[in-house]
């Protein structure tokens, strides 16, 4: 496997003036794909609102098990910083927004020797946060079968005052998301760290930006309240000072 992360870029357009934030963009799929609609989809609606986005195709631990997506979003994370960006962040949906919880906590694994880099701001999108709320099944995949690290790759888990300030949504008709998001929301809560939920009422795992817009095989779904989220997001990264 290559040591070099795998990014597209998306810039902003060049009337909006340096520096700019950055957005690292980690696309879905169970940790099997890459979903396109969560990649460039979203990259394409951040370039538009004025960030610099990037889309890691991280490795997908089938063929290369944790650490490894890790690994590479720590050294996407590097170099964007490297390019010189003051603030980055991360966006992920499902496995994206795991793994982006994973960024955003600092989390290592058992043995690991490292100080890794941390974004700025997340943003996660029906993420999984506390693996134990998940089937066994798909937890097992994402491990490789290593179930012992069901507890040090659960984000929620990890939370500390060191963690960035987090925005959260997901729907009340989709199972993974709605739990998942409600623990993190707690975690980020009891640590202090500044957060903001949103959980709609409609729309399945996977909506995206829910505004019916579909690359390759997603996003084809239409919702309309709930794709308000993204301008709810908008407003939030705004705040932020981005």
């Amino acid at each position: 496997m290559s040591s070099d992360p795998d990014i597209t870029a998306y810039p902003a357009h060049e009337r909006i003036p340096h520096p700019r934030p950055a957005v690292l963009v980690l696309p879905g799929g169970g940790y099997r794909f890459h979903a396109e609609h969560e990649g460039e989809g979203y990259a394409r609606w951040l370039s538009g609102i004025g960030l610099d986005a990037y889309v890691l195709r991280y490795p997908l631990p089938g063929e290369h098990p944790f650490p490894a997506p890790l690994v590479a979003g720590r050294a996407a994370l590097d170099q964007l910083r490297e390019r010189g960006h003051e603030k980055v962040g991360v966006i992920g949906s499902s496995a994206g927004g795991h793994l982006a919880g994973l960024l955003a906590t600092g989390t290592v694994l058992p043995g690991e020797d490292v100080t890794p880099p941390r974004p700025d701001f997340a943003v996660l999108a029906y993420a999984p946060a506390d693996l134990r709320l998940l089937p066994d099944a798909p937890v097992s995949f994402i491990l490789g079968g290593r179930m012992e690290l069901r507890e040090a790759l659960s984000p929620a888990l990890h939370v500390d005052a060191a963690t960035c300030p987090t925005f959260l949504w997901a729907t009340a008709e989709d199972p993974p998301g709605f739990p998942n998001a409600l623990a993190m929301a707690s975690a980020l809560f009891s640590a202090g760290v500044p957060v903001e939920l949103h959980i709609y009422p409609h729309g399945r795992h996977g909506l995206g930006l829910a505004d019916g817009v579909r690359y390759g095989d997603h996003g084809d779904l239409h919702v309309p309240h709930t794709a308000r989220w993204a301008e709810a997001c908008a407003a939030w990264i705004a705040q932020l000072g981005g």
